[in-house]
């Protein structure tokens, strides 16, 4: 959030709400290292070839996908960062709002074998990551920048991946999933629908 000088000559206009933006469930994930997004020349983001090609890659632009979801995935906002308030350190008290928290991302993977979960752990060595949201109904949650040019949402820090939880008879084994995003995350949501493919199967 930037609230530096100069302020606008105006208030921001809003826009009407004619069709209402839900993400739905989020059952995949794809992470891809900063510097390299679908920029509809080079790479389609609707072009399964495209995805294929990257997650062969072996440089900075590869792409890694997750198993499926084993349940709750989860983003919860990020608070307000704030100033003062009802005390001495501000004017008058007033509790002033500085910026945003990230937000947080959790989920859980069920009956991953060894090879895959330590596959996944090397994640959390990579400190500049982007990440794409497969969603029920096949679609994919992106950040556009401007269309046809979409990249992943941008990770705070590193994810985390947990060791293997096990509850004994009648359970699955679980491993735990976790990241922050940045500041702003959602703030150029877009949705790719209409897909001829599905990368919740497909990739």
């Amino acid at each position: 959030m930037d609230c530096n000088c100069p302020a606008p000559t105006a208030l921001t206009a809003i826009g009407l709400l004619t069709c209402g933006v839900d993400m739905n469930q989020v059952q995949r994930l794809a992470f891809q290292r900063i510097g390299t997004s679908f920029d509809g020349v080079t790479y389609d983001i609707t072009d399964i070839a495209d995805w294929q090609t990257l997650m062969s890659a072996v440089d900075d632009t590869k792409i890694v996908v997750t198993p499926l979801i084993g349940g709750d995935p989860v983003i919860e906002a990020g608070e307000a960062i704030t100033n003062g308030g009802g005390d001495n350190s501000t004017l008058n008290g007033v509790e002033e709002v500085t910026g945003v928290n990230p937000s947080a991302f959790s989920c859980f993977f069920n009956s991953l074998p060894s090879s895959i979960e330590k596959a996944m752990k090397a994640l959390i060595c990579e400190p500049n990551l982007r990440v794409f949201f497969f969603l029920q109904g096949g679609k994919i949650a992106c950040s556009e920048v401007t269309a046809p040019d979409y990249e992943g949402f941008l990770l705070s820090g590193q994810p985390f991946v947990s060791d293997r939880n096990n509850a004994g008879y009648g359970t699955k084994d679980t491993v735990n999933m976790s990241f922050s995003l940045a500041e702003g995350w959602s703030d150029n949501l877009a949705i790719i629908d209409g897909l001829t493919w599905n990368p919740l199967t497909d990739l």
